[in-house]
């Protein structure tokens, strides 16, 4: 008589499907595989079943990931970044941020820029200021790496893609700090990097920047009014019977005898 297969035990079925499986699965395992037989007839049993719901997990992983958003657009959907969008576009970055990367940015927010004097958000936007206007928009973005706000505990200075560094530090009540903003909101994952959004606008050094231009000169305006079609209709006519005026050369003063 051939030897009959070994049976895996309940609490070994349990640990072996535990490794594989998460943990909301579970549940349909233990409600519909009943393990009962040999191990040669479990295996062709449950093991197909085991690898569909491995290869559902893994397809709703990466269809999650593909709906990711860049970090421009993540920018552009978020109600309260309004103003740095706004930034993105009138630099023509958003080419930039929307590549593979990974970059990290820090994102101010839209109370963040009513910090700042008034006129000035304007002022950069302005397209002769475009170039001034990068350079600060760079100032809030390193390339190469995801930082997590974990990952910064333990750093002092990251280098933007300015070329000027950034100083990181965390206060005794546990707030971090990037120069003088606060991380107020992080962590925000994206399709090629991680936005973490602050309180403050980060200005590099004015010595690193470009001047800035001076507004354009006002548009001449036109002296004569506007003509009224209305007016020029009820104008009166002009008399074409009246006889020309002959213009008649001044008549110069007589001399006076000599004495």
């Amino acid at each position: 008589m051939a030897p009959r297969c070994s049976t895996f035990s309940r609490a070994r079925r349990q640990e072996f499907i535990a490794q594989l499986v998460p943990e909301e699965r579970l549940l349909y395992f233990n409600a519909t595989m009943r393990l009962r037989s040999p191990t040669r007839f479990a295996t062709r049993t449950w093991l197909p079943a085991l690898l569909l719901v491995l290869l559902g997990a893994h397809a709703a992983a990466k269809s999650k990931s593909s709906k990711m958003r860049d970090i421009a657009d993540t920018v552009a959907a978020n109600p309260i970044l309004t103003q740095f969008s706004a930034m993105i576009q009138a630099s023509d970055l958003g080419t930039f941020l929307s590549s593979r990367g990974p970059f990290t940015v820090f994102v101010p927010t839209d109370a963040a820029f009513a910090k700042l004097p008034p006129g000035m958000l304007d002022t950069l936007l302005r397209p002769e200021n475009k170039v001034r206007l990068q350079d600060i928009l760079l100032f809030h973005v390193v390339n190469g790496k995801r930082l997590t706000a974990k990952d910064l505990l333990p750093l002092k200075v990251v280098l933007s893609c300015a070329g000027t560094p950034l100083t990181l530090k965390t206060t005794h009540s546990g707030a971090q700090l990037v120069m003088k903003a606060k991380i107020v909101h992080a962590d925000i994952k994206c399709q090629n990097g991680i936005i973490n959004q602050i309180d403050s606008v980060l200005m590099p050094p004015e010595a690193t920047l470009p001047a800035i231009a001076p507004p354009p000169p006002p548009a001449p305006a036109t002296n004569a009014p506007p003509a009224n079609p209305a007016t020029a209709a009820n104008a009166a006519p002009a008399d074409t019977n009246a006889p020309p005026v002959i213009p008649v050369a001044p008549i110069a003063a007589p001399e006076a005898p000599p004495r």
